[in-house]
Order: structure tokens, then sequence, then C-alpha cells
């Protein structure tokens, strides 16, 4: 795969990712979630924060084996 597409592809999994982290935040602080019952143990990484969080890792790895191959390194 060459390095422009390499790159395309980590922006792809990079803002894929960032939304996926993003959603849960954004609609708890809209309002649009519900907030947990005080003491109550509910935290906001649900399953699709971590998806966002798995997919910003991958595309961080990807960026780093791009930007070693177009350095030659």
């Amino acid at each position: 795969m060459d390095t422009a597409t390499l790159n395309l592809l980590t922006l792809g999994l990079g803002v894929v990712g960032f939304a996926c982290l993003a959603w849960p935040i954004i609609m708890r602080v809209s309002g649009r979630a519900p907030a947990p019952e005080p003491g109550s143990t509910a935290t906001i990484r649900s399953p699709l924060w971590w998806l966002g969080f798995t997919l910003t890792v991958i595309a961080i790895v990807l960026q780093r084996v791009a930007s070693q191959q177009a350095g030659g390194g």
C-alpha cells in the first residue's frame, strides 16, 4: 500500500474514531442522554466509546507506519 493511500486510511480512521469517542460526551453534555444517578457506577465509556478509542489508536499506529515508509526508514 502506498503512503498516500495509507495516509487517507489513517485520516478516515481517525475521524471515525474521534466521532465515536466524542458522541457519548456530546450527548451527555447536550442533555439528550440521561446523567447517571448520584453514587452510580455508570460511566461514559460505552462500547461506542471503546470502539472510538481503538480506532484512534489504530489510526495513530498506521500514521507512524506511513511516516516511516515516506522517510525510507
